[in-house]
């Protein structure tokens, strides 16, 4: 399916006109916002000078945006299965021009299908500007993930290309289905400070393929079902010029979990990330993260890391490791970096940009050893890609990147990081 990913690339130019009619409203409420300022401002200065400004009467504070639909599909890529076919429905409410974020509050719902099998139905709700010092994210969600990957715990983990084919297609290969629902709540403490609370229930099932796997050498039964409930407490630190296509500031989080999958489990992690503009149009970004688990974890909660506001999938795909599939390296705990350049071919501004990106990602996992800082045996891997932004509304980024087990195309919405 892999050889499938290249097509993304023309079909991410169907930009979404329901997405573009809202951004395009968007800015005008926006401008008509900053027009009513002048117009309001330039009547003070023309009062009379005896004129006591204290009872002047108020103007009428500017309406907010109306909250309206987009709907459109799209496609993106999968876990090993790819493309990934999405029909999104949104219903949300735009924040102002200069807010960080490009709305107020969204309820979304999505639904996805992959050559495959791999599908899904997804319902969120987003409140990142709708109360002052206050963020609510929850989702719920149902998945079945086809061709996950599985090659055992631990880094070193073989990997036999040749030994994949039509008689073994599965060797490396399980069906994931998951039931999620989570809801994180976010407080602002000061300056760009906050304190994150995640509350996360999932249950997971993990079946083998025909033919010999992996998975069942490890599993004989070849079936594998898991319940988690979890609870998560990060503190948050984001001087982000944005959030949607940041170009500078910084994100750091750190945080603590305790989770009941398994025969339960105790987590520490932190995920680092930078953004610096070097020159106009072209963006460094790096991200270092590192996790440890204490206990006995399910095997679920080792493929994810609990990231304030998005889960990231370790170790290995488009959020993660570019040079590695899915599910490639699985453990108690994991280190792994990114590094970016991001530098836009054809920038349109709020109309949209393609961008050109030239990636090294690094890793790797702990299983029957204590997390640790350190470079060795780390999988490296690097390559390139290109983005395509829509208006201030979606981001489509194909990547090609070659780590230790060859080439890998992976596709995704939105940056990485």
């Amino acid at each position: 399916m892999r050889r499938i990913l290249p097509l993304l690339l023309t079909c991410v130019l169907a930009a979404p006109a329901a997405a573009q009619v809202a951004d395009s409203a968007q800015a005008a409420d926006s401008m008509h916002a900053a027009g009513s300022g002048v117009v309001e401002d330039s009547a003070r200065e023309r009062a009379p000078a005896d004129t006591n400004p204290a009872v002047l009467p108020a103007g009428p504070e500017p309406p907010a945006a109306r909250w309206r639909t987009s709907w459109f599909p799209y496609l993106t890529g999968g876990a090993n299965d790819s493309p990934l076919l999405i029909f999104h429905v949104r219903h949300w409410q735009p924040a102002e021009y200069e807010a960080r974020t490009t709305y107020t509050a969204a309820l979304n719902a999505d639904a996805g299908i992959a050559p495959a099998g791999s599908r899904f139905v997804a319902a969120s709700f987003k409140a990142p500007g709708r109360w002052e010092d206050w963020r609510v994210s929850a989702l719920a969600l149902a998945e079945r993930q086809s061709r996950y990957g599985y090659f055992g715990l631990g880094n070193n983990t073989a990997y036999d290309r040749d030994a994949v084919g039509d008689d073994d297609p599965f060797l490396y290969r399980l069906r994931r289905t998951r039931y999620r629902a989570s809801v994180e709540v976010t407080r602002r403490l000061r300056g760009p400070l906050r304190v994150a609370a995640l509350a996360d229930y999932t249950h997971a099932h993990f079946t083998s393929l025909p033919g010999p796997s992996v998975f069942v050498n490890d599993v004989p039964s070849g079936e594998l079902g898991q319940d988690d409930v979890s609870g998560r407490v990060a503190l948050v630190y984001d001087t982000r010029d944005n959030e949607y296509n940041t170009h500078q500031g910084l994100l750091l989080e750190a945080g603590t979990q305790v989770g009941s999958g398994g025969d339960g489990y105790t987590r520490q992690y932190a995920i680092l990330r930078g953004y610096l503009t070097v020159r106009e149009g072209t963006v460094l970004a790096a991200r270092i993260a590192g996790s440890g688990m204490g206990g006995t974890p399910s095997l679920d909660a080792r493929f994810a890391l609990p990231g304030w506001e998005r889960e990231v999938p370790v170790l290995g795909g488009e959020y993660s490791h570019r040079g590695l599939d899915y599910g490639r390296l699985t453990g108690r705990g994991t280190l792994f970096g990114n590094f970016e350049v991001r530098h836009d071919l054809l920038a349109l501004g709020d109309l949209g940009a393609i961008t050109l990106l030239a990636f090294l990602d690094v890793g790797r996992v702990f299983e029957g050893e204590n997390f640790r800082l350190t470079t060795e045996d780390m999988k490296v891997g690097g390559g390139g890609g290109i983005g395509i932004r829509v208006l201030r509304s979606s981001i489509f980024v194909l990547n090609y990147g070659r780590g230790p087990d060859g080439g890998n195309w992976s596709a995704g919405s939105g940056w990485m990081f």
